[in-house]
């Protein structure tokens, strides 16, 4: 018998605005992100200060990523009639991928101008990312957003409050659920074994993290009613080569650069 959801995922309202569950979840999954952030930050050496300005960095980027590639994806003839409406994000919606795409980038950025090694921040921020999508995805299940294909399975779900974003009394694959308790599994994997990973180079924790990631992504992406676009891939699965193919790059920078500092200079000696 299929698990039935009927919460209305507005939690109450401040002065007539809404706040919805999903909301209040995020704050608590950031809250938490930065506190292991800045905990695995000054194990490192960079200081809690640095990670709140990068968080700054990050929260805007990821931000403008998310939105600038769901307009693409989902509202591009929305824009050409009304160009304001890219930054109406209550009425559309925000993709993660782009949101992804935007944080590294903003942390390339920061680590150039604050003189960080790169690598070493990717490192501090990945099992903090994971974590936080976890609980997020909490949020998800409870609006009823990123729903799965309808199923029969006994662990299904069905929506039935009419504010979910879900389709109504239709039992579905609760991706949600399976994606937080994947990326909960890969945080665990990070966090256990990121002193481990470590001894592999700068980047082996950032480089595990991008490449479960793309996995965990690709195939719930099998159970998402999105139409293919490419050799019988959605568009999710697509970028989310694209992400490995990043994983491996940074795995592999990180793995010669722990070579070359390892490698004694042989000086010359004249005849």
């Amino acid at each position: 018998m299929p698990f039935v959801i009927d919460i209305d995922p507005v939690a109450f309202s401040v002065l007539g605005i809404p706040v919805r569950w999903y909301g209040l979840i995020l704050v608590g999954a950031a809250a938490l992100a930065i506190w292991l952030a800045q905990r695995e930050g000054r194990r490192r050496g960079i200081e809690p200060p640095i990670i709140s300005d990068a968080v700054v960095w990050v929260g805007a980027a990821a931000l403008v990523g998310g939105r600038l590639l769901y307009v693409v994806q989902n509202e591009l003839g929305s824009v050409g009639q009304h160009p304001f409406h890219i930054l109406m994000i209550w009425m559309g919606g925000l993709s993660f991928y782009g949101g992804l795409v935007g944080a590294l980038l903003a942390l390339a950025v920061f680590a150039r101008r604050r003189g960080l090694p790169l690598l070493a921040v990717f490192d501090v921020a990945a099992p903090a990312a994971a974590i936080g999508q976890a609980i997020g995805h909490i949020g998800c299940l409870i609006g009823g957003d990123s729903y799965g294909n309808p199923t029969d399975v006994p662990w299904a779900v069905v929506y039935r409050n009419p504010g979910a974003m879900a389709p109504q009394g239709i039992p579905l694959h609760p991706t949600q659920a399976y994606e937080a308790i994947l990326l909960g599994i890969l945080f665990v994997a990070l966090w256990v074994g990121r002193e481990r990973l470590g001894r592999l180079g700068k980047g082996a924790v950032a480089g595990t993290y991008l490449l479960g990631l793309s996995a965990i992504r690709f195939g719930l992406f099998l159970l998402r009613d999105e139409p293919a676009v490419l050799f019988g891939l959605k568009t999710a699965q697509l970028i989310g080569l694209g992400i490995a193919a990043l994983a491996i790059v940074i795995l592999v920078a990180g793995r010669q650069a722990r070579r070359s500092f390892a490698t004694p200079k042989l000086e010359a000696t004249g005849p």
